[in-house]
């Protein structure tokens, strides 16, 4: 029956009961499913990875191909031939073969996940190597994470870092908008306290290339970087569990504050990783739209529509060189009542992004005391202290 109603109509029925034909497709009870069943029967954010951010004309190719494939135990088997001869068929170049080759590549590997193929047989011949202009177009796209896809991400760390600390350092990288280089090369004797302003000095960075050691550089005082950031009491909630952690393993003043499950400082490439997975969730489509810092953009872009900062005072707190010889582009954040005024207006945008309630309000109580000598004496709530001599 072609007709476009009833067709409508049964796949209403499949979605409604699609957790009864995943169970079927597992079991091997419908040996004549096409692939064009999986379009119907998976998560909405399975289908999401294999449409992408395609328009509509995209996802009218990725079906046409599917409908050329054979039933799925027939797939597993014939999967290189039966595939390659559905894109010669329905891309009508290279372009719109390359992109439905990814498509299919991420459906395979959703129905493998799903249990409903054993494995992706043609993984590495579907994933076609982008030009040099598509991956410079990648590069120089920048996506702001909308305001509740903000709030979502901080609730996820919020209940995260409950059981695992690295939830408390994508807070903090969230919250203080810092590189991940510089929130790697954190120490604990790089947190400080003016008053009722508790800050952190960002004088270094952990750098670490594919396949190689990280290093931890410290910024020359020319180069601008050198920096403080306040943290408000959303960023103290974060500083509180790194720090809790670490001071009960007896950490030192000047030993990282981020560190792995061997004490040793996080490597940026495991925070990227980390970020990247939680992002995922935020953002289905998060490894098509950016290589860039998806948190620190969107930490620059609030600084601006939220707190209400000039360019002056984002170039600082990201540690960018000015621009302009303005005064304003030259905010001194080594000034008290600059680092107050700060303070308060991050403070504006981290109550918007947290609910209302007492679950977020950690409250962190840092005690600093400098005597002569460079002595230097953290003391938190918990009861434990460590000296610098």
């Amino acid at each position: 029956m072609k007709a476009e109603a009833v067709i409508k109509a049964a796949e209403n029925i499949i979605w409604k009961n699609r957790g009864q034909v995943l169970e079927w497709l597992r079991a091997g009870r419908l040996q004549k499913a096409t692939p064009t069943l999986l379009l119907l029967v998976l998560p909405e954010e399975s289908i999401e990875r294999v449409y992408g951010k395609s328009d509509e004309a995209h996802r009218e190719l990725v079906r046409q191909a599917v409908k050329m494939l054979p039933p799925l135990p027939e797939l597993q088997e014939k999967m290189e031939a039966v595939t390659f001869r559905a894109v010669k068929a329905v891309a009508a170049n290279q372009e719109k073969g390359d992109i439905l080759k990814r498509a299919l590549n991420r459906l395979y590997d959703e129905a493998v996940e799903q249990r409903l193929l054993k494995e992706n047989m043609v993984k590495k011949l579907l994933v076609t190597v982008r030009s040099e202009v598509e991956k410079a177009d990648r590069n120089m796209r920048q996506r702001i994470l909308t305001f509740e896809e903000m709030r979502l991400l901080t609730d996820l760390c919020i209940e995260g870092m409950k059981t695992d600390i690295r939830y408390a350092a994508v807070l903090l990288h969230l919250t203080t908008g810092v590189k991940t280089g510089e929130l790697c090369g954190l120490n604990i004797g790089d947190l400080m306290r003016y008053k009722d302003v508790i800050y952190i000095e960002i004088g270094a960075k952990s750098v670490q290339n594919r396949g190689k050691v990280a290093e931890w550089k410290p910024y020359e005082r020319e180069s601008g970087k050198l920096r403080r950031i306040p943290c408000t009491p959303l960023a103290q909630a974060a500083l509180s569990v790194l720090l809790k952690s670490r001071l009960e393993a007896g950490a030192k003043v000047d030993a990282p504050l981020i560190v792995d499950e061997n004490r040793r400082r996080w490597d940026v490439l495991k925070l990227r990783a980390f970020e990247k997975e939680l992002l995922q969730k935020v953002v289905p489509e998060y490894a098509k739209i950016s290589r860039t810092d998806v948190i620190r953009t969107s930490f620059e872009y609030y600084c601006r529509a939220v707190c209400g900062m000039p360019d002056g005072q984002v170039q600082k707190i990201l540690g960018c060189k000015a621009g302009q010889t303005y005064e304003e582009w030259y905010a001194d954040y080594n000034s008290r009542v600059a680092l107050i005024t700060l303070c308060a207006q991050l403070t504006r945008f981290h109550n918007l992004l947290a609910e209302k309630g007492d679950r977020w309000k950690v409250a962190m109580h840092l005690h600093l005391r400098v005597k002569r000598g460079a002595s230097v004496q953290i003391q938190t709530e918990h009861g434990i202290k460590i000296e610098k001599i």
